[in-house]
């Protein structure tokens, strides 16, 4: 509850604030402290009390501040929660390769059978890392970014395809197909590299966690009498329960960890995903059944000129 809509005799029931105050009114010193109020969810407030000397009948008076920190201390977490999982994710590969090179130095020297092997594991360890830290460096530079809309016209059906027939290679290694129904044409106001980015990592997810033989669908339309543009894709793998829906677009949150992994993702895509689409002030929804697959949708402005 917000002190601010509070009596006095209820913020003074705060048994911390009400010793500072006392003690304050004792020494005749400033006391300044930050303590926890209110339930869940609590808020963090810095309190300070200052006494007032300046003639002697302010003796025995005081001034009472309360700076609401909250926002502040939760941002400061959000950062730790994010440096320490850069610290893991960066660490496991590390580790990997470290392991590995003093194997070679060392038990591996001159055998070239366990160098090739090794040197293959290396390499892959080594190209995870440069997705992360490109991932990083994206999202960075997307977040430095996220007040400014962007003002360029970008046609939908062409990024697509384009898109699609980058990633057509992939999809065949894996035994799939991208078919697309697009109900051109579509502009939108836009980044065309953003944009790129966004639709390539919704492809590229729906290849890796579709099922062998299966189709990737591409749908777009303009929806609200064409002021809104829609990209649906849709993939036909295991699906995903319900209770990971609402995290999948946080930072470094996977369902499947070690198949995440495996497959090279940084846990980074769709949190990447979801901030171009902010930035462009649309909105990103993910609708999924165990066992039948996941449509991931983009809704962005279309293009008035």
């Amino acid at each position: 509850m917000d002190p601010v809509s509070q009596t006095v005799d209820e913020v003074f029931s705060n048994d911390v604030l009400y010793d500072a105050v006392e003690a304050c009114y004792t020494e005749g010193e400033e006391f300044r402290f930050e303590f926890e109020w209110g339930q869940q969810p609590k808020l963090s407030i810095l309190a300070t009390i200052t006494p007032m000397h300046k003639t002697s009948a302010q003796r025995g008076r005081m001034i009472m501040t309360l700076q609401d920190l909250t926002t502040q201390r939760q941002t400061e977490q959000v950062r730790a929660d994010f440096v320490a999982n850069v610290s893991h994710e960066l660490r496991t590969p590390l580790s990997t390769l470290v392991g590995f090179i003093e194997t070679l130095q060392g038990p591996a020297r001159g055998d070239a059978e366990a160098a090739v092997k090794f040197l293959g594991i290396m390499a892959d360890e080594a190209a995870r890392m440069s997705r992360l830290v490109e991932d990083l460096l994206s999202l960075s530079s997307i977040e430095m970014n996220a007040s400014i809309l962007p003002s360029g016209a970008v046609d939908i059906e062409r990024l697509l395809l384009t898109v699609s027939e980058s990633l057509s290679n992939r999809a065949e290694r894996a035994d799939q197909s991208i078919d697309q129904e697009i109900h051109g044409p579509l502009l939108v106001r836009g980044d065309s590299d953003e944009l790129t980015q966004v639709f390539w990592n919704l492809i590229e997810n729906a290849i890796k966690y579709g099922r062998t033989g299966q189709t990737v669908n591409l749908r777009a339309s303009a929806i609200s009498k064409g002021s809104e543009i829609r990209v649906d894709v849709i993939d036909q793998g295991e699906g995903i329960d319900e209770q990971h829906l609402s995290r999948l677009t946080e930072r470094f949150y996977r369902v499947d960890k070690g198949r995440s992994r495996k497959m090279g993702g940084t846990g980074l895509g769709l949190a990447i995903v979801k901030h171009i689409v902010a930035r462009h002030r649309g909105r990103l929804s993910i609708a999924s059944v165990p066992d039948k697959g996941s449509t991931f949708s983009v809704v962005l402005p279309a293009f008035r000129g």
